[in-house]
């Protein structure tokens, strides 16, 4: 509703949103239907729809293999059976958990063979057990699972838009980390997906927030950066002016008067 406000919803702004969660390449992501409504603001929900065909969702790619659709199930049943938490029909498992069933694995592959190389007493060695996780590749639940040469994790990612029915978001793009680059999404008849630009026939020119219309583009006005430069040197002025009246009052209270300090005489002088 703020872009709304400011005007930035005409089609010559976009805005990025992250979402931690797997999105399924080439289904919509599980953000519910109409995700722009807004509760309590029905009067509103035309402003907020207009701003949502600007967005893009960045979400973690959701590679689908048989593996992880029966893991997914295993882990359903499971909380069903002894936490009684009852999946959604389209909810995916929590990221968070996976990521930790992921390490778990990772840390199985690496001390099983530490301690085949190195003994069983190499398996104490957390350094070493850490260094022999990096820039490597695992296979778990028939996804690649990519860590770099700090151990950091290599992901791909997927770049989510409302679908032209302004329902619910859908991949447009995928982020492919083996070629370094985006990849199209194929549709189910080998075409591939196209972003829609809201109101534009490409995307948005890449400069910043317009302040004023020149002929040469977008630019803050000079009058506008004299006038903060001066109030900076007047705030500046008057906090050192203020700084020097305080020292001088602080030290004509502590400075002794001239018959309070003593006469010390001196060798040569006695």
């Amino acid at each position: 509703m703020a872009a709304a406000e400011l005007g930035m919803t005409n089609g010559d702004y976009v805005f990025y949103a992250f979402d931690y969660y797997d999105a399924p390449i080439g289904e919509s992501l599980p953000l519910g239907t109409r995700p722009w409504m807004i509760d309590g603001l029905n009067d509103h929900e035309e402003e907020a729809k207009l701003a949502y065909r600007s967005l893009f969702v960045v979400s973690l790619a959701n590679v689908k293999t048989p593996e992880h659709d029966r893991f997914s199930q295993d882990v359903k049943s499971l909380a069903a059976r002894q936490y009684n938490y009852t999946y959604s029909e389209n909810e995916n498992i929590n990221p968070f958990a996976m990521s930790e069933y992921y390490a778990m694995k990772i840390l199985g592959v690496v001390l099983n063979e530490t301690v085949t190389i190195d003994g069983v007493a190499a398996a104490s060695d957390g350094a070493g057990l850490s260094k022999r996780m990096w820039n490597r590749t695992y296979n778990i639940l028939g996804r690649q699972i990519v860590l770099d040469e700090n151990g950091d994790r290599v992901a791909d990612w997927v770049v989510n838009q409302l679908d032209p029915g302004g329902n619910a978001f859908r991949p447009v793009l995928q982020w492919n980390t083996g070629m370094k680059m985006f990849m199209p999404v194929i549709e189910e008849d080998g075409s591939s997906r196209q972003i829609s630009w809201y109101n534009r026939s490409s995307a948005p020119p890449d400069r910043p927030f317009r302040v004023s219309s020149t002929d040469t583009g977008y630019q803050i006005p000079t009058d506008a950066i004299a006038i903060g430069c001066s109030a900076m040197a007047i705030i500046l002025i008057v906090a050192l002016i203020l700084v020097v009246v305080y020292r001088k009052t602080i030290w004509n209270k502590l400075r002794p008067s001239g018959s309070e300090i003593a006469s010390v005489p001196f060798a040569n002088e006695e």
